[in-house]
């Protein structure tokens, strides 16, 4: 096989100039929000701290039931499980954009037969040849305007948002199973608080009866202690019904069913949460963490390589063409040695009619890009109002919850007090009812508070986008969907 000079010089000559920068915007992240982007988050209310954000945030509230339920949560949740198979799916489709630098093609077989016509067929020859043909062919994009480049950035900007949504999942797996366990804790105090009024209710509602009976009290009176009690018992098939809900809510996110899943017991409610001292950061921090800002700032990243994958349709497509192979009119000659056949040149494509095909295309992608860097501006925004939002809701949880343990001290007396003076034959027993309606408004209102109180704490952490930084750490089951099952029955 011969190659001459001139076969090979374009392709040494085009891969010198290889090494031209690509055409189309080169992405810069760094000036991205730093105009708008405030120097703190001002004055958090008592408790909160410009300092490290905790990444188990969740232990603080040292609760070894939840943190076990996020541990099953990371590792068998559905959301967090397709968010990882759509990483995967990015993965590799970056790995097919990389094999735009390598050669392609592959071994080909051809067999003709053809019968020719008598103008077409030489004195003394048969029409009717047979050819057969093997080779390898093989053909190579000289990336000299950067579409191969570019498309292998934009396919890496890809992976890195759709890793960044699987961050995002975790996150928010781990905020929502937090949430929902404190909701179903509440809603379990809530129903402690009736049953134990109830009680007192049955007990008040027995020393009337008697009263009615020896003539000290009315009918008046019985119909109203029977009416207290009604009153708190209608309140527990409602509360019921929510514990019933938030226990579904955690088993769906635990990836199990409803019917069969069991939430664990939990530790006794304290009257008021104690949690340390929260670090909450800076702004700078706080974009550097929220999985959504990366998310959108890398899907803005894609967006803009996808404006240069575009550009060089403008430019020329040049590519290497090389084949190797025999030629035959039968299969018993293809062995011989005159059988033998080489091409190796250059292929320059060049679509001059079509510009402005590849112009619309140019214009659709740069307004894409726009579209990204607007909605990454709006994810930033989004993640400041949120986390200030976070902030006051936990200021205003903690002065509500002190405000209602003060007046459930003071119900709670005053409804003993009541009790006391009528039994005493102090009084009129209309006070002992409603100081114990207003007993058992307050002592509801105070778990009610109390779940406000963490789900605030919850609140702020998931504002921060902190937790799924444990995932990082060695040996951590993170995947969700436990594992992910086999489509083929785990063959």
């Amino acid at each position: 096989m011969k190659i001459t000079y001139q076969a090979v010089w374009f392709p040494l000559g085009a891969l010198i100039l290889a090494g031209c920068a690509a055409v189309g915007p080169d992405y810069a992240p760094s000036s991205l929000a730093s105009s708008r982007l405030p120097a703190s988050f001002g004055a958090p209310p008592a408790g909160l701290v410009a300092g490290a954000v905790e990444l188990a945030w969740w232990r603080a509230f040292d609760d070894p039931a939840l943190t076990a339920l996020i541990e099953r949560s990371l590792a068998a949740n559905h959301d967090i499980g397709i968010a990882a198979m759509r990483l995967e799916q990015a993965k590799a489709m970056l790995g097919e954009s990389r094999q735009g630098f390598l050669p392609r093609g592959g071994a080909a077989l051809g067999h003709e037969n053809r019968r020719r016509g008598e103008v077409e067929t030489p004195p003394g020859q048969p029409r009717r040849i047979e050819t057969y043909r093997g080779a390898l062919d093989a053909s190579w994009e000289i990336d000299l305007f950067g579409r191969v480049r570019r498309s292998v950035e934009a396919a890496r900007a890809q992976a890195g948002s759709r890793e960044a949504l699987l961050r995002a999942a975790q996150a928010g797996v781990v905020a929502a199973v937090a949430a929902t366990w404190f909701e179903l804790r509440g809603v379990e105090a809530e129903l402690a608080v009736a049953a134990d009024i109830s009680r007192s209710q049955r007990d008040s509602l027995d020393l009337v009866e008697r009263l009615v009976r020896a003539g000290s009290a009315s009918e008046f009176d019985r119909l109203r202690a029977e009416a207290l009690l009604r009153h708190v018992e209608v309140a527990v098939p409602g509360l019921e019904s929510r514990r019933a809900a938030s226990a579904n809510a955690l088993a769906i996110l635990l990836g199990e069913t409803p019917q069969t899943f069991k939430p664990p017991a939990g530790a006794p409610a304290r009257e008021a949460l104690t949690v340390r001292t929260i670090g909450v950061g800076d702004p700078a921090g706080l974009l550097a963490r929220r999985a959504d800002v990366a998310a959108a700032e890398r899907a803005l990243a894609a967006a803009s390589a996808r404006i240069g994958v575009e550009t060089a349709g403008l430019y020329p497509e040049i590519q290497v063409h090389g084949s190797i192979g025999v030629v035959a009119g039968s299969l018993d000659a293809m062995s011989g040695a005159g059988v033998m056949s080489s091409l190796l040149g250059p292929v320059i494509r060049w679509s001059l009619f079509d510009a402005g095909r590849v112009r619309a295309r140019i214009a659709a992608s740069e307004a894409g890009a726009k579209e990204a860097l607007i909605a990454y501006d709006q994810t930033v925004l989004r993640a400041l109002r949120e986390t200030d939002d976070a902030f006051k809701a936990y200021g205003a949880a903690g002065s509500t919850l002190g405000l209602r343990l003060l007046e459930a001290a003071a119900s709670r007396e005053a409804a003993r007090l009541a009790r006391v003076r009528f039994a005493a034959g102090e009084g009129i027993y209309l006070d002992v009812l409603e100081a114990e309606r207003s007993d058992f408004a307050s002592r509801s209102a105070l778990a009610v508070a109390r779940t406000r109180q963490r789900l605030a704490v919850v609140g702020i952490h998931k504002a921060l986008g902190g937790g799924w930084e444990v995932c990082a750490q060695p040996g951590r089951g993170c995947g969700g969907a436990a594992g992910i099952s086999s489509l083929h029955g785990g063959k």
